[in-house]
């Protein structure tokens, strides 16, 4: 592809992304409402269950159930990294994130559980409790001489919630 067609079709995919990838209008429509439209679009595709999904409940699921996949490998790479670590300070930070993002897991496991019984309430409260306890590893990192080195992948996992808890906002009466 030469550069000129490369960059009209970066273009186009910035301007409308959902008509461009979207498989299923239900998917187009979920993605439709989220703020990071082509990571929803790329969680969405990447699992087949969402091509056989019925309703906004089902998209909403796998939305939220890839955001807990993805906070737990976080807390993986966390965990790992202390193991690694030679730094005091530093090996202490990851092992506060390691403590937090095993809290951010938990945390999106019971707004999967609210969410398939439409507690919508309970959801949200156990979505802000995620957002504290990766905020909370954020800060840790904050002043220091270091950064996370995992930097990227908690800001993934943020924008993943975000698209997640923008669909579920959806599905309430």
């Amino acid at each position: 592809m030469n550069p000129i067609s490369s960059l009209v079709f970066v273009l186009l995919l910035t301007v409308f992304p959902t008509q461009i990838l979207c498989q299923t209008p239900l998917m187009e429509q979920a993605c439709g409402y989220t703020i990071y439209k082509v990571l929803c679009l790329e969680t969405l595709l990447s699992d087949p269950g969402s091509k056989k999904a019925t309703n906004l409940k089902d998209i909403a699921t796998i939305s939220l159930t890839h955001t807990e996949n993805k906070a737990n490998d976080i807390q993986t790479q966390f965990k790992n990294q202390v193991n690694t670590a030679q730094d005091g300070a530093l090996k202490q930070a990851l092992q506060s994130c390691s403590d937090y993002y095993i809290k951010v897991g938990d945390a999106f496991f019971s707004a999967s559980f609210h969410l398939k019984y439409s507690d919508f309430n309970r959801c949200k409260a156990r979505l802000t409790e995620a957002t504290l306890n990766r905020q909370s590893c954020d800060e840790v990192f904050q002043g220091k001489p270091f950064t996370s080195p995992l930097s990227d992948s908690t800001t993934k996992v943020s924008q993943m919630q975000n698209n997640a808890e923008a669909i579920i906002y959806k599905l309430q009466p």
